[in-house]
């Protein structure tokens, strides 16, 4: 019967360090214990990716931010997938930069920005992988999007909001850790 107790007491403990673990334990991003947080998906994220300025070696050329325009937070456990296309045609897809796992609590109204690292411009006498002159598309999806869950289009846009045509001229796209904002 002692060892029975214990077994159940250890347990209990493993749970409670789970709930704290995610975000259930007090704090600014606490839920009420019992309240199982859902995976966000597309309907209830807002999508932005921002040109950035400059582009000195081995900082990211691009923001991606995701806000969470619902009124229940959410579960952001992972990397979204950016994918830069040309209709049928070429196409650049995204990699975490990080094996380290990522998982957000994501609360309605919050955000959390990925910084993207890419090459935005050609080598001297090169070409682009996705270039801009074709008007290339963005698609994003959440982590762990559901079947039906097929992403989003965003736009590339400069630091006034302006919109620009995005280019790619590496073969991948890396995504930095991410930063809630």
């Amino acid at each position: 019967m002692a060892r029975r107790a214990a077994a159940v007491c250890v347990i209990g403990l493993a749970v409670l360090s789970g709930v704290t673990a995610c975000g259930g334990g007090g704090g600014q991003n606490s839920t009420s214990g019992t309240e199982r947080i859902a995976a966000c998906g597309t309907p209830q994220l807002r999508w932005k990716m921002t040109r950035l300025d400059g582009e000195p070696q081995g900082t990211p050329a691009a923001l991606l931010r995701a806000t969470n325009t619902s009124t229940r937070p959410c579960s952001f456990d992972g990397y979204p997938d950016v994918e830069i296309y040309v209709g049928k045609g070429p196409s650049v897809s995204s990699a975490p930069r990080s094996t380290e796992p990522v998982q957000l609590l994501l609360r309605a109204g919050r955000a959390v920005e990925f910084p993207l690292f890419y090459e935005a411009t050609a080598a001297r006498g090169a070409g682009c992988a996705v270039e801009a002159q074709y008007d290339p598309r963005v698609s994003v999806r959440p982590p762990h999007a559901t079947a039906r869950d097929h992403g989003a289009a965003t736009r590339l846009t400069d630091a006034h909001g302006r919109q620009v045509r995005p280019q790619v001229c590496g073969d991948a796209i890396s995504l930095g850790s991410p930063h809630p904002r």
